[in-house]
């Protein structure tokens, strides 16, 4: 991948913000058998979660309207067949059940419609995304080994941003409760209209974003504010999760989002007006909203 002239902006390399960021958990390193055994640990209680999530409507709602965007974008007729995916945000699977269902989500939202047909041994991921991209610095070791075995290339979240502009497009963007600074980065980095037209988006509600965040955080994430304006909500949060249901802490506020209408000079003067994001937390309250 080629390397993007806004690298400076990756806010995990940078620490564009002049507070001190949540120290990570550090956990005593275990022997090889262990390890071992903590791995397939992880993996069946991920297998367990995936066979969950296919026993639910949300594959099939997701696929359905991913059909209804490609055929729109003319991307490949109707058929769903993604040049790349990034997953950013995701925490771990091997903490979290939350982290274990978002990565069945993603898994499931890039199986090709082949698969709905039948061929249950296609590798629909080999032929839907060849290039598949996680970054979160909460990745353990086992982690990055399950990741692995989905075909999932772990990224070093501290070059990462320099990559997110050069991801072949059509791209699935992942962003499952991703920090509000991380989004706000994804966009700047892909802020033209082809990159923009490319994506579709599954993670944070911007539109949500934009309503419920308060103007001193808005003035800093202004390409989610920007975004919100021309994106479109295909699958809306409230139809992928709801109170009652066992899925809501791991989708609530997650949609469906994707950019069929960008106007050149729209593109043009959000950039001019904001360039690249610069972060402001030292305000404790501001800092934990932007998601340092």
């Amino acid at each position: 991948l080629q390397t993007s002239r806004r690298s400076s902006s990756d806010g995990w390399q940078q620490q564009p913000c002049r507070s001190q960021t949540r120290r990570r958990r550090h956990r005593k390193k275990p022997g090889a058998d262990e390890a071992t055994n903590l791995y397939q640990r992880v993996k069946m209680r991920f297998e367990e979660e995936q066979q969950l999530l296919s026993n639910s409507p949300l594959p099939a709602k997701l696929s359905k309207e991913l059909q209804k965007i490609f055929a729109s974008l003319q991307l490949s007729g109707a058929s769903i067949k993604f040049a790349s995916s990034i997953c950013l945000g995701l925490g771990s699977p091997t903490d979290s059940r939350d982290a274990r269902l978002q990565l069945a989500l993603w898994m499931s939202a890039l199986k090709d419609e082949a698969s709905e047909a039948g061929d249950s041994d296609k590798d629909v991921l080999a032929a839907s995304a060849p290039l598949l991209l996680a970054v979160d610095p909460a990745f353990t070791p086992e982690d990055e080994q399950l990741l692995s075995s989905l075909g999932v290339t772990v990224g070093d979240p501290t070059s990462a941003a320099s990559r997110y502009s050069a991801l072949p497009l059509p791209c699935l963007a992942f962003l499952p409760h991703a920090p509000n600074f991380v989004i706000n980065n994804f966009l700047y980095e892909n802020w033209s209209k082809s990159r923009l037209h490319g994506h579709v988006l599954l993670g944070n509600s911007l539109a949500s974003l934009r309503t419920n965040l308060s103007a001193p955080v808005l003035r800093q994430l202004g390409y989610i504010e920007s975004a919100a304006e021309v994106c479109v909500e295909a699958v809306s949060s409230s139809s992928l999760a709801n109170r009652a249901d066992e899925f809501f802490t791991a989708f609530n506020d997650i949609s469906l989002q994707w950019f069929p209408k960008i106007e050149k000079d729209f593109i043009g003067e959000v950039e001019s007006s904001l360039g690249e994001p610069v972060y402001d937390c030292a305000d404790d309250r501001l800092k934990d909203l932007l998601g340092f």
